[in-house]
């Protein structure tokens, strides 16, 4: 019983170690599709105190956008 189950563990180890090393290899990360408007690209982070309400501003608008997006997208299904 001993024998079968050290075989066993070897085994996974075995396959575990052939996975680790050099078994698959990932595929790379899929490209994001470039947007068709500039309604879904989100704005650039502010840096500066100052410039906080208009980024401010710029997320309302890119909210407002997104949601009318999907409800047109859903209007279409």
């Amino acid at each position: 019983m001993r024998i079968i189950l050290l075989l066993v563990v070897l085994t996974i180890i075995g396959l575990i170690s052939t996975q680790w090393i050099g078994g698959k290899q990932s595929t790379p990360p899929a490209a994001l599709p470039s947007p068709a408007n500039s309604a879904t690209l989100t704005p650039p982070v502010p840096t500066r105190p100052q410039d906080l309400k208009q980024f401010e501003q710029d997320m309302n608008r890119f909210m407002q956008d997104a949601a009318t997006q999907r409800d047109r997208q859903d209007q279409a299904k």
